[in-house]
């Protein structure tokens, strides 16, 4: 006795199933080109109900019409039509290379500090700088 998978009993073989899997959402839509609309509609919304082949539908749904769709899927179908061409539009956004460069921005030149070698350490520096500000201090 043969046990029939859910796949082969919605009218989808386990073949192609399997080739579309492989293909990926970017290829998809060469490996459904032989079917008929109704069939790619049909495959769409069996992919889009699954998780792990969600992407893949969404990609073959993009190839349908919305019309195809509703008959599919039933009212499911239109928010499939429409998540299917937002994520198409999305898919082409993110393909599109990027044309604007950004600025590139220099350095400002700021005048360095002169500084002065520090033999003692920092607790000498502040000696010299308290001992730099007494005698104005007494001039004033």
């Amino acid at each position: 006795m043969r046990n029939e998978s859910a796949i082969e009993a919605g009218g989808l073989s386990d073949e192609l199933v399997g080739r579309i899997y492989r293909a990926g959402p970017k290829r998809a839509g060469e490996e459904v080109a032989a079917l008929t609309a109704a069939e790619r509609a049909n495959l769409a919304a069996f992919c889009y109900a699954r998780t792990h082949l969600h992407e893949i539908g969404l990609a073959i749904a993009a190839l349908c019409e919305l019309r195809e769709l509703l008959d599919a899927a039933g009212s499911a179908g239109s928010v499939l039509y429409t998540q299917s061409r937002s994520h198409a539009a999305a898919a082409e956004a993110e393909a599109a290379p990027v044309t604007r460069k950004r600025a590139i921005s220099l350095a400002r030149f700021a005048p360095m500090r002169p500084f002065t070698v520090i033999e003692g350490g920092l607790a000498d520096a502040d000696a010299d700088e308290a001992d730099a500000e007494a005698p104005a201090e007494d001039a004033a």
